[in-house]
């Protein structure tokens, strides 16, 4: 069984991370799983990078010593820097770091990312991953900016790649960006095996958007967010016997 959940965004003062907590709680009593998190887990872009995961040290010790599942960590925009971090650890850190992850189940493979890259190919190029990558390292370095992320400091970076123009867009909530309503598109699309390197049948799982969602055909999936800005949130995907479903915790049985 595959457990997989996104942005929760721990730093942004509508995370849900209490709920979140009691999620992780509730994963230890899944035997031989892997829980899959599709990045921005942390907001690295809203705090300095260490008093903040000092602050969230219960949530982090939760990951670290979850019991009786694999914890595969994607890092999302908002904690590129991780990373890094993880690079630097080396085979010493508590859980692997990286940017994709391929998983067997039921029989077929699953591609997992955050999903940024959807939303450059559907709306910012020709604005490239790699730029958007190295901004999005530049802005887990700025230190505290009292939450305002999309304020001045990052009008220079956005300015300095070509992406002045879409700061207003940027600040909207994750339910009203169109550039997410392009990446989603991009997501059942043929065009997501090129440009993500996906063979024929792959599904796709991703996040970034804070849209939960389950395509007709299962072969695209999001599970969604754990931040309150203005859409669902605490939802998660379970895989299993190459089924995806979607659920909500605290609302629906669990797993």
């Amino acid at each position: 069984m595959i457990l997989v959940v996104s942005d929760l965004h721990a730093g942004h003062p509508a995370s849900a991370v209490p709920a979140f907590l009691e999620f992780l709680e509730a994963c230890e009593s899944v035997e031989g799983g892997t829980l899959v998190l599709l990045g921005d887990i942390f907001d690295l872009w809203r705090r300095r990078n260490g008093p903040l995961l000092v602050e969230h040290g219960e949530l982090l010790d939760r990951l670290m010593h979850l019991r009786g599942m694999n914890v595969r960590y994607l890092v999302g925009n908002h904690d590129y820097a991780l990373l890094e971090i993880a690079r630097r650890a080396g085979e010493r850190g508590p859980f692997p770091v990286e940017k994709r992850l391929l998983l067997e189940e039921g029989g077929r493979t699953t591609l997992f990312l955050h999903g940024y890259e959807l939303e450059i190919y559907g709306s910012f190029e020709p604005f490239s991953v790699e730029a958007y990558e190295a901004l999005s390292s530049r802005m887990c370095a700025v230190g505290d900016l009292g939450g305002v992320v999309t304020g001045r400091i990052y009008d220079l970076y956005a300015r300095g790649l070509d992406l002045a123009g879409k700061r207003e867009a940027l600040q909207r909530p994750a339910h009203e960006r169109p550039s997410l309503d392009a990446a989603e598109i991009l997501a059942r699309s043929p065009a997501r095996r090129l440009l993500l390197g996906m063979e024929a049948g792959d599904r796709l799982v991703y996040g970034h958007t804070h849209r939960a969602s389950v395509s007709d055909d299962g072969l695209s999936a999001n599970p969604g967010a754990w931040v309150e800005d203005g859409g669902e949130s605490g939802t998660y995907l379970v895989i299993e016997d190459d089924v995806v479903a979607l659920r909500r915790f605290g609302r629906d049985p669990f797993p």
